[in-house]
């Protein structure tokens, strides 16, 4: 049975369980937060409803060394913990660049309401959002959600996360992927075998790649649809500028992805778009024509072999949909 679907088994009776139980000694619950009697009264909240603190951090660099060398089952972090950026922090869990888990829970808390900030935060990964000052009942719904009703994780070219939409109605061409929730395990008073979590966590990396490469392809063929026509229509602009740095961002990110994965054989046609790219960037108002002319071949490639079960209609009909919604969307970063 999937977690998806154990999880909304389990969603009715989530709250009368979590209060129930008498302690759960064995989850490691990670908390960053500079202000002191913010930290009590976390750890207060949190103790109401039978969960423990295993350590919290004043700063973010210590934080940081804990997740490198500990299983956290949910980390809670300040987003302006000191010393640090709970953005930067959130990413390279999700891409698997801090701690072994990329897949545990994070909840953020901010002091800050703007409305642009918090869509940052939750565009970072974090499973849940918390404006201070918050309650216990706020703290509790959270982290019941995260056990018992856990969203599937979702992967783009800029996001990988639990799905944002809120419309679960709401049809995607994004694939749904069910992550380890250790915390749900230990909550049922499953024993948790670190070898077996390992070797769960590296299957689900395995498809969580596989699709950032993907959406990774997609994500070519677009910006340099919109690069060519930026040439083609009154020539090229800073925007024009931005989009090469953000084609060149891409192409790294996926050829860094690709040693060991099922499209490993795409690395020669990936490492030469990038040197076009590299070559275009260095100089985007006055590229060279080859350079120029070998974009599209090159993405075009790129996208079919990356998505051999698709139709070059089908995928041609969805950059183009993407490049439709272009006007209103702001560039992200990696």
């Amino acid at each position: 049975m999937s977690d998806r679907k154990r999880n909304g088994e389990a969603g009715a009776r989530g709250n009368k369980r979590i209060r129930e139980a008498s302690d759960y000694p064995d989850v490691e619950i990670y908390l960053g937060e500079s202000h002191g009697q913010m930290r009590t009264a976390l750890r207060s909240a949190l103790r109401d409803i039978r969960l423990n603190v295993h350590e919290d951090y004043e700063e973010c660099e210590p934080l940081r060394q804990a997740l490198r060398d500990g299983n956290a089952d949910m980390v809670i972090v300040d987003a302006d913990l000191a010393g640090g950026d709970a953005c930067n922090l959130i990413q390279a869990i999700r891409y698997d660049k801090l701690g072994p888990n990329p897949f545990v829970p994070v909840i953020v808390t901010s002091w800050q309401n703007d409305a642009a900030r918090l869509r940052q935060l939750i565009n970072s990964g974090a499973d849940g959002l918390l404006v201070k000052p918050t309650s216990v009942q706020a703290i509790q719904s959270h982290i019941d959600t995260i056990i018992y009703r856990r969203k599937p994780f979702v992967v783009t070219s800029n996001y990988i996360g639990p799905d944002r939409r809120i419309d679960p109605a709401h049809t995607s061409e994004l694939k749904l992927i069910d992550v380890p929730n250790t915390l749900l395990s230990k909550v049922r008073g499953e024993k948790v075998d670190p070898v077996a979590m390992r070797k769960e966590i590296a299957a689900v990396l395995k498809s969580v790649n596989s699709e950032r490469l993907r959406r990774n392809a997609f994500e070519l063929s677009f910006l340099i649809e919109v690069v060519l026509a930026d040439y083609n229509d009154g020539g090229p602009t800073t925007r024009t500028g931005r989009l090469v740095e953000r084609l060149q961002m891409v192409l790294q990110d996926t050829v860094d992805r690709l040693r060991g994965t099922p499209y490993e054989y795409n690395s020669g046609i990936c490492q030469s778009l990038l040197r076009v790219a590299e070559s275009i960037a260095a100089d985007y108002r006055n590229p060279a024509r080859n350079d120029i002319a070998l974009l599209k071949p090159l993405s075009d490639a790129v996208l079919l072999s990356f998505n051999p079960e698709r139709s070059a209609l089908d995928m041609a009909q969805e950059i183009a949909r993407s490049i439709d919604q272009f006007k209103t969307r702001t560039l992200p970063s990696l």
